[in-house]
Protein backbone atom coordinates (compact mmCIF):
# COMPACT_ATOMS: atom_id res chain seq x y z
CA UNK A 1 0.00 0.00 0.00
CA UNK A 2 1.05 3.57 -0.55
CA UNK A 3 2.29 5.36 2.53
CA UNK A 4 0.30 8.41 3.54
CA UNK A 5 3.26 10.57 2.58
CA UNK A 6 3.16 9.16 -0.93
CA UNK A 7 -0.59 9.79 -1.07
CA UNK A 8 -0.08 13.39 0.00
CA UNK A 9 2.60 14.03 -2.60
CA UNK A 10 0.50 12.46 -5.34
CA UNK A 11 -2.50 14.56 -4.43
CA UNK A 12 -0.34 17.67 -4.20
CA UNK A 13 0.73 17.21 -7.79
CA UNK A 14 -2.93 17.27 -8.82
CA UNK A 15 -4.12 20.15 -6.67
CA UNK A 16 -2.78 23.66 -7.10
CA UNK A 17 -3.18 26.14 -4.24
CA UNK A 18 -5.81 27.97 -6.24
CA UNK A 19 -7.96 24.92 -6.88
CA UNK A 20 -7.69 23.14 -3.54
CA UNK A 21 -10.96 22.85 -1.66
CA UNK A 22 -10.87 23.78 2.01
CA UNK A 23 -11.40 20.56 3.94
CA UNK A 24 -12.60 18.99 0.71
CA UNK A 25 -16.23 17.98 0.21
CA UNK A 26 -16.14 15.50 3.11
CA UNK A 27 -14.87 17.93 5.73
CA UNK A 28 -17.19 20.75 4.77
CA UNK A 29 -20.18 18.43 4.68
CA UNK A 30 -19.41 17.06 8.14
CA UNK A 31 -19.04 20.55 9.66
CA UNK A 32 -22.45 21.58 8.32
CA UNK A 33 -24.23 18.37 9.25
CA UNK A 34 -22.88 18.11 12.78
CA UNK A 35 -23.55 21.76 13.58
CA UNK A 36 -27.18 21.34 12.46
CA UNK A 37 -27.52 18.05 14.30
CA UNK A 38 -26.33 19.74 17.52
CA UNK A 39 -28.93 22.53 17.43
CA UNK A 40 -31.26 22.61 20.45
CA UNK A 41 -34.95 21.78 20.13
CA UNK A 42 -36.06 25.42 20.38
CA UNK A 43 -34.53 26.06 16.96
CA UNK A 44 -36.85 25.62 13.93
CA UNK A 45 -37.56 22.00 13.09
CA UNK A 46 -36.75 22.46 9.40
CA UNK A 47 -33.10 23.04 10.39
CA UNK A 48 -32.93 19.93 12.56
CA UNK A 49 -34.83 17.50 10.34
CA UNK A 50 -33.05 14.77 8.43
CA UNK A 51 -33.72 16.69 5.22
CA UNK A 52 -32.50 19.98 6.70
CA UNK A 53 -29.30 18.46 8.06
CA UNK A 54 -28.61 16.85 4.70
CA UNK A 55 -29.30 20.07 2.81
CA UNK A 56 -26.99 22.11 5.02
CA UNK A 57 -24.24 19.52 4.58
CA UNK A 58 -24.70 19.56 0.81
CA UNK A 59 -24.78 23.35 0.54
CA UNK A 60 -21.68 23.61 2.72
CA UNK A 61 -19.69 22.92 -0.45
CA UNK A 62 -21.50 25.56 -2.51
CA UNK A 63 -18.79 28.27 -2.44
CA UNK A 64 -16.31 25.73 -3.81
CA UNK A 65 -18.82 24.66 -6.45
CA UNK A 66 -18.96 28.29 -7.62
CA UNK A 67 -15.31 28.25 -8.71
CA UNK A 68 -14.52 28.49 -12.38
CA UNK A 69 -17.64 30.45 -13.34
CA UNK A 70 -15.60 33.21 -15.00
CA UNK A 71 -12.99 35.86 -14.29
CA UNK A 72 -15.33 38.51 -12.89
CA UNK A 73 -17.19 36.01 -10.71
CA UNK A 74 -14.09 34.21 -9.44
CA UNK A 75 -11.99 37.32 -8.88
CA UNK A 76 -14.71 38.67 -6.61
CA UNK A 77 -15.21 35.46 -4.60
CA UNK A 78 -12.08 33.29 -4.52
CA UNK A 79 -10.32 35.43 -1.89
CA UNK A 80 -13.28 34.97 0.48
CA UNK A 81 -11.92 31.55 1.46
CA UNK A 82 -8.84 32.77 3.33
CA UNK A 83 -7.16 35.59 5.21
CA UNK A 84 -3.37 35.60 5.23
CA UNK A 85 -1.86 36.41 8.62
CA UNK A 86 1.86 36.80 9.22
CA UNK A 87 3.95 35.23 11.97
CA UNK A 88 2.74 37.91 14.42
CA UNK A 89 -0.90 37.26 13.60
CA UNK A 90 -1.25 40.49 11.62
CA UNK A 91 -3.05 40.92 8.31
CA UNK A 92 -1.07 41.94 5.23
CA UNK A 93 -2.40 45.46 5.89
CA UNK A 94 -0.22 45.51 9.01
CA UNK A 95 -3.05 45.46 11.56
CA UNK A 96 -4.58 42.72 13.62
CA UNK A 97 -7.98 41.32 12.79
CA UNK A 98 -9.60 43.13 15.71
CA UNK A 99 -8.33 46.43 14.26
CA UNK A 100 -9.32 46.09 10.60
CA UNK A 101 -11.68 48.69 9.10
CA UNK A 102 -15.41 48.12 9.39
CA UNK A 103 -15.91 47.61 5.64
CA UNK A 104 -14.13 45.43 3.15
CA UNK A 105 -13.72 48.35 0.74
CA UNK A 106 -11.83 50.31 3.40
CA UNK A 107 -9.70 47.23 4.13
CA UNK A 108 -8.89 46.97 0.41
CA UNK A 109 -7.83 50.62 0.44
CA UNK A 110 -5.59 50.00 3.45
CA UNK A 111 -4.00 47.01 1.72
CA UNK A 112 -3.34 49.05 -1.42
CA UNK A 113 -1.73 51.76 0.69
CA UNK A 114 0.73 49.05 1.78
CA UNK A 115 1.29 48.01 -1.86
CA UNK A 116 -0.60 44.75 -1.31
CA UNK A 117 -3.20 43.66 -3.84
CA UNK A 118 -6.45 42.77 -2.01
CA UNK A 119 -6.80 39.40 -3.77
CA UNK A 120 -3.48 38.32 -2.25
CA UNK A 121 -4.58 39.07 1.31
CA UNK A 122 -7.96 37.35 1.33
CA UNK A 123 -11.02 38.57 3.19
CA UNK A 124 -12.43 35.55 5.03
CA UNK A 125 -13.12 37.72 8.08
CA UNK A 126 -15.57 39.83 6.07
CA UNK A 127 -17.09 36.84 4.27
CA UNK A 128 -17.96 35.30 7.65
CA UNK A 129 -19.81 38.37 8.88
CA UNK A 130 -21.55 38.86 5.54
CA UNK A 131 -22.82 35.27 5.47
CA UNK A 132 -23.88 35.41 9.12
CA UNK A 133 -25.83 38.63 8.68
CA UNK A 134 -27.71 37.05 5.78
CA UNK A 135 -28.75 34.15 8.03
CA UNK A 136 -29.96 36.62 10.68
CA UNK A 137 -32.11 38.26 8.01
CA UNK A 138 -33.44 34.87 6.87
CA UNK A 139 -34.40 33.98 10.42
CA UNK A 140 -36.10 37.36 10.86
CA UNK A 141 -38.29 36.74 7.82
CA UNK A 142 -39.08 33.19 8.92
CA UNK A 143 -39.99 34.24 12.46
CA UNK A 144 -42.30 37.01 11.28
CA UNK A 145 -43.97 35.04 8.53
CA UNK A 146 -44.63 31.92 10.61
CA UNK A 147 -46.25 34.02 13.32
CA UNK A 148 -48.34 35.84 10.73
CA UNK A 149 -49.40 32.62 9.01
CA UNK A 150 -50.46 31.04 12.30
CA UNK A 151 -52.70 34.01 13.10
CA UNK A 152 -53.95 34.87 9.60
CA UNK A 153 -57.68 34.35 8.90
CA UNK A 154 -57.81 35.47 5.26
CA UNK A 155 -57.45 32.30 3.11
CA UNK A 156 -55.57 34.03 0.28
CA UNK A 157 -53.10 35.71 2.59
CA UNK A 158 -52.62 32.51 4.55
CA UNK A 159 -51.87 30.55 1.37
CA UNK A 160 -49.36 33.20 0.23
CA UNK A 161 -47.60 33.14 3.58
CA UNK A 162 -47.42 29.36 3.64
CA UNK A 163 -45.72 29.30 0.24
CA UNK A 164 -43.42 32.19 1.17
CA UNK A 165 -42.33 30.29 4.29
CA UNK A 166 -41.53 27.20 2.21
CA UNK A 167 -39.34 29.23 -0.09
CA UNK A 168 -37.71 31.11 2.77
CA UNK A 169 -36.79 27.81 4.40
CA UNK A 170 -35.12 26.63 1.19
CA UNK A 171 -33.17 29.90 0.94
CA UNK A 172 -32.20 29.70 4.61
CA UNK A 173 -30.77 26.20 4.29
CA UNK A 174 -28.64 27.34 1.36
CA UNK A 175 -27.50 30.47 3.17
CA UNK A 176 -26.57 28.42 6.24
CA UNK A 177 -24.58 26.14 3.96
CA UNK A 178 -22.63 29.13 2.67
CA UNK A 179 -21.97 30.33 6.22
CA UNK A 180 -20.95 26.77 7.09
CA UNK A 181 -18.39 26.78 4.31
CA UNK A 182 -16.66 29.91 5.51
CA UNK A 183 -16.77 28.80 9.15
CA UNK A 184 -15.17 25.54 7.99
CA UNK A 185 -12.49 27.50 6.12
CA UNK A 186 -11.87 29.52 9.28
CA UNK A 187 -11.22 26.36 11.30
CA UNK A 188 -8.51 25.16 8.87
CA UNK A 189 -5.25 26.82 10.01
CA UNK A 190 -3.71 26.88 6.54
CA UNK A 191 -6.49 29.24 5.43
CA UNK A 192 -5.25 31.77 7.97
CA UNK A 193 -1.55 32.04 7.22
CA UNK A 194 1.07 33.24 4.79
CA UNK A 195 2.36 29.65 5.13
CA UNK A 196 -0.77 28.29 3.46
CA UNK A 197 0.78 25.59 1.28
CA UNK A 198 4.19 24.69 2.62
CA UNK A 199 6.23 27.14 4.68
CA UNK A 200 7.49 29.05 1.63
CA UNK A 201 11.07 29.60 0.53
CA UNK A 202 10.73 33.37 0.92
CA UNK A 203 10.18 33.19 4.69
CA UNK A 204 12.64 32.52 7.54
CA UNK A 205 12.39 28.83 8.43
CA UNK A 206 14.54 28.13 11.51
CA UNK A 207 12.63 24.92 12.30
CA UNK A 208 13.09 23.63 8.76
CA UNK A 209 9.39 23.08 8.15
CA UNK A 210 8.32 21.41 4.94
CA UNK A 211 8.20 23.35 1.70
CA UNK A 212 5.99 20.72 0.12
CA UNK A 213 2.49 21.76 -1.06
CA UNK A 214 0.59 20.10 1.80
CA UNK A 215 -2.57 22.22 1.82
CA UNK A 216 -4.93 20.31 -0.46
CA UNK A 217 -3.75 16.82 0.49
CA UNK A 218 -4.12 17.35 4.23
CA UNK A 219 -7.54 18.96 4.16
CA UNK A 220 -9.03 16.75 1.46
CA UNK A 221 -7.40 13.34 0.86
CA UNK A 222 -6.36 12.85 4.48
CA UNK A 223 -9.71 13.87 5.94
CA UNK A 224 -11.71 11.80 3.48
CA UNK A 225 -9.62 8.72 4.20
CA UNK A 226 -9.54 8.98 7.98
CA UNK A 227 -12.40 11.00 9.51
CA UNK A 228 -16.17 10.52 9.78
CA UNK A 229 -19.16 12.29 11.30
CA UNK A 230 -18.95 10.41 14.57
CA UNK A 231 -15.34 11.49 15.09
CA UNK A 232 -16.24 15.16 14.67
CA UNK A 233 -19.41 14.91 16.74
CA UNK A 234 -17.39 13.62 19.69
CA UNK A 235 -14.90 16.48 19.35
CA UNK A 236 -17.42 19.33 19.54
CA UNK A 237 -17.16 21.70 22.47
CA UNK A 238 -19.83 23.17 24.73
CA UNK A 239 -21.82 26.08 23.33
CA UNK A 240 -20.39 29.57 23.81
CA UNK A 241 -22.51 32.60 22.93
CA UNK A 242 -21.06 35.71 21.33
CA UNK A 243 -21.27 38.57 23.83
CA UNK A 244 -19.68 41.19 21.57
CA UNK A 245 -20.31 42.31 18.01
CA UNK A 246 -20.31 39.57 15.36
CA UNK A 247 -17.24 41.17 13.79
CA UNK A 248 -15.22 40.89 16.97
CA UNK A 249 -16.40 37.38 17.77
CA UNK A 250 -15.50 36.05 14.33
CA UNK A 251 -12.13 37.81 14.51
CA UNK A 252 -11.45 36.22 17.90
CA UNK A 253 -12.23 32.77 16.47
CA UNK A 254 -9.88 33.40 13.56
CA UNK A 255 -7.12 34.50 15.94
CA UNK A 256 -7.67 31.36 18.01
CA UNK A 257 -7.51 29.07 14.98
CA UNK A 258 -4.46 30.82 13.50
CA UNK A 259 -2.47 29.68 16.52
CA UNK A 260 -2.65 26.10 15.19
CA UNK A 261 -0.51 26.89 12.12
CA UNK A 262 2.87 26.20 13.76
CA UNK A 263 1.60 23.09 15.63
CA UNK A 264 0.37 21.72 12.29
CA UNK A 265 3.80 22.14 10.71
CA UNK A 266 5.48 20.69 13.79
CA UNK A 267 3.22 17.66 13.63
CA UNK A 268 3.83 17.19 9.91
CA UNK A 269 7.59 17.38 10.47
CA UNK A 270 7.31 14.80 13.28
CA UNK A 271 5.52 12.34 11.00
CA UNK A 272 2.16 12.76 12.67
CA UNK A 273 0.31 12.48 9.37
CA UNK A 274 2.03 9.25 8.29
CA UNK A 275 0.12 6.01 8.04
CA UNK A 276 -0.47 4.38 11.41
CA UNK A 277 0.17 7.57 13.41
CA UNK A 278 -2.97 8.70 15.22
CA UNK A 279 -1.75 12.20 15.96
CA UNK A 280 -2.61 13.58 12.56
CA UNK A 281 -6.17 12.30 12.73
CA UNK A 282 -6.56 13.70 16.24
CA UNK A 283 -5.35 17.11 15.08
CA UNK A 284 -7.71 17.29 12.12
CA UNK A 285 -10.67 15.95 14.09
CA UNK A 286 -10.07 18.69 16.63
CA UNK A 287 -10.09 21.38 13.94
CA UNK A 288 -13.25 20.03 12.31
CA UNK A 289 -14.92 19.69 15.70
CA UNK A 290 -14.09 23.33 16.38
CA UNK A 291 -15.58 24.32 13.04
CA UNK A 292 -18.82 22.46 13.75
CA UNK A 293 -18.99 23.99 17.23
CA UNK A 294 -18.40 27.49 15.89
CA UNK A 295 -21.11 27.06 13.25
CA UNK A 296 -23.61 25.80 15.83
CA UNK A 297 -22.83 28.80 18.05
CA UNK A 298 -23.06 31.24 15.12
CA UNK A 299 -26.51 29.87 14.28
CA UNK A 300 -27.66 30.23 17.88
CA UNK A 301 -26.38 33.82 17.89
CA UNK A 302 -28.16 34.50 14.60
CA UNK A 303 -31.43 33.13 15.97
CA UNK A 304 -31.17 35.32 19.07
CA UNK A 305 -30.41 38.44 17.04
CA UNK A 306 -33.17 37.78 14.50
CA UNK A 307 -35.93 38.78 16.92
CA UNK A 308 -34.92 42.41 16.57
CA UNK A 309 -33.83 42.34 12.92
CA UNK A 310 -36.08 44.31 10.59
CA UNK A 311 -37.58 42.63 7.54
CA UNK A 312 -39.63 43.92 4.61
CA UNK A 313 -40.31 47.58 3.84
CA UNK A 314 -41.16 49.67 5.75
CA UNK A 315 -39.26 47.32 8.02
CA UNK A 316 -40.88 45.57 10.96
CA UNK A 317 -39.41 43.08 13.40
CA UNK A 318 -40.70 39.84 14.83
CA UNK A 319 -41.14 41.67 18.12
CA UNK A 320 -43.26 44.26 16.29
CA UNK A 321 -45.42 41.56 14.72
CA UNK A 322 -46.10 39.87 18.06
CA UNK A 323 -46.88 43.22 19.71
CA UNK A 324 -49.15 44.28 16.85
CA UNK A 325 -46.98 47.25 15.91
CA UNK A 326 -46.74 48.35 12.29
CA UNK A 327 -48.24 46.69 9.20
CA UNK A 328 -46.39 43.41 8.70
CA UNK A 329 -48.40 42.45 5.61
CA UNK A 330 -47.56 45.74 3.91
CA UNK A 331 -43.91 45.27 4.90
CA UNK A 332 -43.90 42.00 2.95
CA UNK A 333 -46.12 42.97 0.02
CA UNK A 334 -45.86 46.76 -0.20
CA UNK A 335 -48.24 48.36 -2.67
CA UNK A 336 -48.49 45.18 -4.77
CA UNK A 337 -51.35 43.77 -2.74
CA UNK A 338 -54.55 45.38 -3.96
Amino acid sequence: MKTLRSLLLTAAALLSAGSAFAWGPTGHRIVGEEAARALPTYMPEFLRSTQGIGDIGFYSNEPDAWKGAGKVHDFERDSAHFIDLDDEGKTLAGVRLQDVPASRSDFDALLRSKNVMPWKSGYLNYALVDAWQQVVKDFAYWRGMTYMEAHETDPKRKAWLKEAIRRREALTLRDIGILSHYVGDASQPLHLSIHYNGWGKEYPNPQNFTLEPIHGPLESAFVSANINNEDVRAAMSASEACTDTAERCFSARLDRNWKYVTPLYELYKAGGFNDGDTRGKGFMVGRLGQGASDLRDALLDAWRESKAMGFGYPAVTYEDVVAGRGDAWKALRGEDDK
